[in-house]
């Protein structure tokens, strides 16, 4: 590879770098990391990196009408709910909610984690997160049903 080809492939892997956006996720540490969005995988896929805090603690039991998500750990432990029971992810594991399936996330560890986050088709996510770590206890079910959160009761857990 020629010196001035080198410079353009570094230039370019700096430029994707740059790219990666982080949304914090309020005051306590967590942020999302935008990978991959929906314009540049042709809508197939976004991809987003949870960096999950000490603190943080994961949605509760809910389902998505227009994608589905896979989660794969890349460090700590995670609890994952696939409508039916729990169980523990750990570094490598993968689980998939698919769409109109009903799943949740749970870290009850003092210790951070982090997971990959695939939907499929791929959506923009980043104005939820963003809004998220801002919105006030009265605006959060709208801002849930615009972005295709659908949480469900209690007695369904």
């Amino acid at each position: 590879m020629t010196d001035t080809a080198s410079n353009a492939r570094c230039s370019k892997e700096s430029e994707q770098v740059q790219q990666t956006r982080t949304i914090r996720l309020g005051v306590g540490g967590s942020t999302i990391e935008v990978l991959a969005r929906p314009a540049e995988t042709s809508a197939v896929v976004s991809i987003y990196r949870w960096r999950m805090s000490p603190s943080s603690r994961g949605p509760a039991p809910h389902f998505h009408t227009t994608f589905s998500e896979t989660f794969i750990v890349e460090e700590g432990e995670v609890d994952y709910f696939d409508g039916q029971a729990w169980r523990t992810l750990l570094p490598g594991d993968t689980a998939h909610a698919p769409m109109g399936g009903v799943h949740a996330l749970r870290k009850e560890r003092a210790e951070p984690a982090t997971l990959l986050m695939a939907l499929s088709p791929g959506v923009p996510r980043e104005e939820y997160f963003a809004q998220l770590a801002t919105i006030n206890e009265g605006e959060l079910s709208r801002l849930h049903e615009d972005h295709d959160n659908h949480f469900v009761d209690a007695h369904e857990r």
